[in-house]
């Protein structure tokens, strides 16, 4: 392997690489002569050399009013292509950490935080489920407009999709929504709770996610098992209302 070939190798770009060992190999030289010995055009020499005195690579000097060019010590490689190796080693280890938790056997929980979160959970409803697939919602969310989907993706996907839903709600929460084909509610009754608990658990799929609004938090499972467990649950309830 010719000194070209292992500075490729470390994960310097090609031209960087040619750059770097005629500088290594010639010595100080002009930016002519670099674009001589590597073939370079000089407008590319223009923008490669100032990044790599940035990266530590390459030094200058002038001399009789000329600048030339000089290699660094290659150690800057060395720690580079360490550090560099270092954080895609630690990133790898993560990655099998994560992939222990894949098992088919194994819920995987995904968490978000914020409304870009919250939003993902209901676009995912939307991404996940073929058309004309029907979902399970209980919605205990105190506020909240039924206008905050219009619009959204969300909404789109899910009427283009004909998704069916089936909806749990408080008495006064069913009547601020609009009626809508794909769309049937039962409630639970005043006297039993007014359940107003600020969150919402939907079922779709092998996913069930669950949205504490409160918080502005939520998470989503996947588990074909728990989904269908859920479901049953879900279905019994909606079933005796």
């Amino acid at each position: 392997m010719d000194t070209f070939e292992l500075l490729t190798h470390t994960g310097l770009a090609k031209k960087e690489a040619a750059v770097y060992t005629s500088l290594l190999e010639r010595g100080p030289l002009s930016l002519t002569d670099i674009s001589k010995e590597t073939h370079i055009n000089r407008p590319a020499l223009y923008a490669l050399l100032p990044k790599m005195q940035r990266d530590g690579l390459v030094g200058t000097s002038h001399k009789q009013r000329r600048i030339k060019y000089h290699a660094e010590n290659p150690k800057q490689i060395i720690e580079r292509y360490t550090r560099e190796h270092e954080d895609i080693s630690q990133k790898l280890e993560i990655l099998a950490e994560e992939y222990k938790y894949r098992s088919p056997d194994k819920p995987a929980i995904k968490y978000f935080e914020g409304q870009k979160g919250l939003t993902f959970v209901f676009d995912d409803v939307a991404r996940t489920l073929p058309r004309g697939s029907t979902f399970f919602r209980y919605s205990a969310r105190m506020g909240g407009n039924t206008k905050d989907f219009e619009n959204t993706f969300y909404a789109k996907t899910r009427d283009s999709k004909q998704l069916e839903r089936l909806v749990i709600t408080s008495e006064d929460k069913a009547k601020s929504k609009i009626k809508k084909l794909n769309r049937s509610i039962k409630t639970i009754p005043k006297d039993f709770d007014l359940f107003e608990d600020n969150v919402s658990l939907v079922i779709y799929g092998d996913k069930t996610a669950y949205i504490d609004y409160g918080s502005n938090t939520a998470f989503i499972i996947e588990s074909e098992k728990i989904a269908h467990f859920q479901e049953k649950l879900f279905k019994l309830l909606y079933k005796k209302l």
